[in-house]
């Protein structure tokens, strides 16, 4: 299930607001806090927020991800996970994951991870607390945590009607990548009303439910601001589960 999350805020995160190509422009704001809901069967079933923060000489890139309501006491999960990011090459050079979940017919976990990006040699440090753990990995180049890639690519690109993107993600467990396909379309939003958005749509396999193949859709506004306001997950075998955008914070 886990691995499920890290997927979706890898897609989710990556298509926050795409500018234009070129050197790294710096942002207006401090700050900006992205909060979402999940529906499924009419009622809430997870929160979730991601956030960046210019700080100096390096981007914070933080996320949650929490269950509730009805879903809680079947399966919870509280995760955090926080990237760090020079502010110069936009390369993570820190990933920290906490982990915390259990529910009735799932495992529980709970750990705390430590990426540590050495960019130069391309190795990955994986330090766990509990039980405590080192570990050290290969990495192909350009391979971002699922924070860090949002960044560069809300820095450094812009996306065209009918372009595809590749992304390659480490996680701390696996290499994985992913290729979206853009279209335009209108799109309705709790927070905005109906907009002209770009959807971002991949098929890709859900190791949590045995690698089956369902799909991610990502719908962000088609203006200057880029705010994504819809993620959707097709999964396989449990149908469809929406997040929309319900509020934003900027400072």
């Amino acid at each position: 299930m886990k691995s499920m999350w890290t997927l979706v805020l890898s897609s989710l995160l990556l298509f926050v607001n795409l500018s234009s190509a070129g050197a790294h422009p710096s942002p207006s704001w401090n700050g900006v806090r992205f909060h979402y809901q999940a529906h499924k069967l009419g009622t809430t079933i997870i929160t979730a927020s991601l956030s960046i923060e210019r700080g100096n000489p390096h981007y914070v890139v933080k996320a949650t991800v929490d269950t509730t309501g009805l879903v809680r006491p079947f399966f919870r999960m509280h995760n955090r996970f926080s990237s760090y990011i020079q502010e110069d090459s936009l390369e993570p050079f820190r990933y920290v994951k906490e982990i915390d979940q259990k529910g009735i017919f799932s495992q529980k976990k709970l750990y705390t991870d430590t990426l540590i990006f050495d960019n130069d040699s391309g190795m990955v440090t994986i330090e766990r607390a509990n039980p405590p753990d080192i570990e050290e990995i290969s990495v192909p180049p350009h391979t971002y945590d699922p924070l860090a890639i949002f960044l560069k690519c809300f820095l450094e690109s812009e996306v065209q009607d009918g372009q595809t993107i590749a992304m390659r993600i480490y996680d701390g467990i696996k290499v994985r990548e992913v290729i979206f396909t853009a279209t335009w379309g209108e799109i309705p939003t709790p927070l905005y009303g109906a907009v002209e958005a770009v959807c971002l749509e991949s098929e890709v396999p859900f190791s949590s439910l045995g690698d089956k193949e369902g799909a991610i859709k990502i719908w962000y506004t088609a203006d200057e601001r880029r705010f994504p306001v819809n993620i959707t997950l097709e999964l396989p075998s449990v149908g469809d589960v929406e997040f929309e955008l319900e509020r934003v914070e900027v400072w």
